[in-house]
């Protein structure tokens, strides 16, 4: 058996680490809170820590790891350009500060594109040519593919999804109004959640979905009014790139069947059927730690044995 691969996903709330074998198998993880200021000297320290503790409880040796971002990756694969969550991010060197902290080489890409990568590797987009991955979290991101390749566009940031106007005005991410991620990324949850539960309890996104598939009004509430947002702005991308499949991901998205219920009835009713008559709305299958497997995924990509 190869040697197995380090993965780290930097997102908003956690950081999580983890060792992926070449099949894609977890063999052993860690999860670290992400600092309330996200500045990238902090988060450096706390990848380096979490990395050695994982190898020394481990006792293996990675010969290189993938990094999972937020934001905008250069076509270099080198820094971070911007990341609506993590303000203080400007053409940030992560693949350069990682590799000196970590004395490993590394692969960097954004976030979601290797949820995607993941996905169609090991998980619920395998054997797909055309498909869109989504993530709903603390941000809203997305990964396209078309012809079976991840599509990163002129600058490395395609499917900035989360960027969908769905409205003219509404709630504003980086100066732009009515963007999809301002009503259903965490902050548009938190305000959903405020209206429908305002007697001091404030269920977290996995209570709402626990509550939701259990059938409790106010719930289902919520995930109602956030899934008729992401139809209108999913209705978008089926017109203009006409995908095999949709796939849903991201922790405010976990296990949540009745979402995705909701979710495709109101699809259909916002696209047309010549593009949702054979479409597949479809959870991704390999959960929370999805973003480190992609990771690892990337490296392997970049170093075929």
């Amino acid at each position: 058996m190869s040697d197995p691969i380090l993965g780290i996903d930097i997102g908003g709330t956690n950081i999580k680490i983890g060792l992926v074998s070449e099949q894609g198998e977890l063999l052993d993880t860690c999860t670290v809170t992400t600092p309330p200021d996200r500045d990238m000297p902090d988060i450096v320290k706390l990848c380096t820590k979490g990395t050695r503790d994982l190898l020394l409880k481990t006792k293996l040796n990675p010969p290189g790891m993938g990094i999972a971002a937020p934001g905008v990756v250069d076509t270099a694969g080198e820094r971070v350009i911007a990341a609506p969550n993590f303000p203080t991010w400007e053409n940030e060197p992560l693949l350069n500060a990682m590799t000196k902290a970590l004395g490993l080489p590394a692969v960097l890409g954004n976030d979601v594109d290797l949820m995607g990568v993941a996905e169609h590797r090991w998980g619920a987009a395998v054997g797909l040519k055309h498909f869109i991955a989504t993530a709903v979290g603390t941000g809203v991101g997305g990964a396209i593919f078309i012809d079976g390749k991840l599509y990163r566009g002129a600058r490395g940031a395609a499917a900035e999804v989360g960027f969908t106007i769905i409205s003219p005005h509404g709630p504003e991410v980086s100066g732009i109004k009515g963007v999809v991620e301002g009503y259903i990324g965490r902050k548009g949850f938190d305000n959903i959640v405020g209206k429908l539960f305002p007697t001091g309890e404030f269920p977290t996104p996995r209570r709402i979905t626990e509550l939701s598939n259990n059938g409790d009004p106010r719930a289902c509430k919520v995930h109602e009014i956030m899934a008729g947002y992401l139809a209108e702005a999913v209705a978008t991308w089926l017109h203009l790139l006409n995908p095999e499949a949709i796939i849903l991901g991201g922790g405010t998205l976990a296990n949540a069947t009745y979402f995705l219920e909701v979710f495709e009835r109101k699809l259909k009713a916002r696209a047309l059927k010549t593009h949702t008559e054979y479409l597949r709305v479809m959870p991704g299958k390999l959960g929370y730690f999805a973003g480190v497997q992609g990771a690892a995924a990337y490296w392997m990509i970049h170093h075929p044995h």
